[in-house]
């Protein structure tokens, strides 16, 4: 098989793998669960706190760093590209494996990534956080945006903890699939990685996250996902951000330095206590003390 006749994820249809999910009983009621997990602990958990059901301390992550990334609409495609990024690999291992081999990893998949929701949602439950987004109404998918999502969920970015859940889990997947070519297998990898990153960047160009939400992601997912998800591996994303873009080389090094010194700050915390949620609790603490939100910090429990 040559390189050129291998089909990209992007050719998967999303619609095939929400079908086979919705008519397998048990992939069925695992969605379900993850369904019931995204609008208790993403949607209403958010609505509670902004219509006042909630008293859930907010605080401000805003980094002055975030200032040099351009706020860059046209790249709302990528960001918005992100459930369907997560969804077509099934679709892929459903016709290369057939269904009931793939069967066994999408309900894996569905139930880690359901996971990463309720984790993250251990997070906000503790202290919500927000950063300054910009009122742009120009476009549909940011009306959209804006009155879907409140925007106090930021620390730990549930885009960066899934896309590197996709990665991480796939990388360890295929070494389990003989029926995958490793040409097949090296160029889906490398598509999942590259896309990752694009919507990982996405994140901060359209300013629904802080470069401060990123590290807070990456190190979570060094629990969710050990040991497949490494701390190198958290290095290794970082480090590939902001590669092929416009960004001068001197910001790019100040956007990854500070990225790496949170992340290692909260892998080397995370090393003496067992609570993986202690060291996050710690940093919002001390951040909202160190920028005149002394009064959330005191709420933070």
């Amino acid at each position: 098989m040559t390189e050129n006749k291998i089909k990209s994820l992007k050719d998967y249809s999303v619609a095939k793998a929400v079908w086979h999910v919705i008519l397998t009983p048990r992939l069925c009621l695992t969605m379900v669960n993850f369904i019931v997990i995204v609008l208790k602990d993403f949607f209403i958990i958010q609505f509670a706190r902004k219509f006042g059901f909630s008293k859930i301390p907010i605080a401000k992550v805003d980094n002055e760093l975030d200032e040099k990334i351009p706020f860059t609409p046209s790249k709302i495609g990528t960001y918005l590209d992100f459930t369907a990024f997560w969804i077509r690999p099934m679709t892929m291992m459903i016709e290369k494996l057939g269904r009931k081999k793939a069967n066994k990893y999408i309900e894996d998949y569905i139930k880690k990534i359901t996971l990463t929701y309720h984790s993250a949602g251990r997070v906000y439950r503790m202290c919500m956080s927000t950063t300054a987004r910009p009122k742009y109404y120009k476009m549909f998918y940011f009306r959209v945006i804006h009155f879907f999502d409140p925007h106090y969920l930021c620390v730990p970015s549930l885009h960066i903890s899934v896309v590197s859940l996709v990665w991480s889990f796939y990388r360890e997947a295929f070494k389990e699939m003989p029926e995958l070519t490793q040409q097949e297998k090296d160029l889906y990898i490398n598509e999942i990685y590259t896309g990752a990153i694009k919507i990982a960047e996405t994140v901060l160009y359209i300013k629904q996250h802080s470069v401060n939400c990123i590290p807070a992601a990456l190190y979570m997912m060094t629990f969710l996902m050990r040991p497949y998800f490494t701390a190198e591996d958290g290095i290794l994303f970082l480090r590939d951000m902001f590669v092929n873009t416009n960004i001068s080389e001197e910001t790019q090094k100040e956007l990854k330095d500070y990225m790496y010194f949170i992340f290692e700050r909260f892998l080397l915390v995370g090393i003496t206590d067992d609570n993986w949620i202690a060291p996050i609790r710690t940093w919002l603490k001390e951040y909202c003390i160190n920028s005149n939100q002394a009064y959330i910090a005191r709420k933070i429990k």
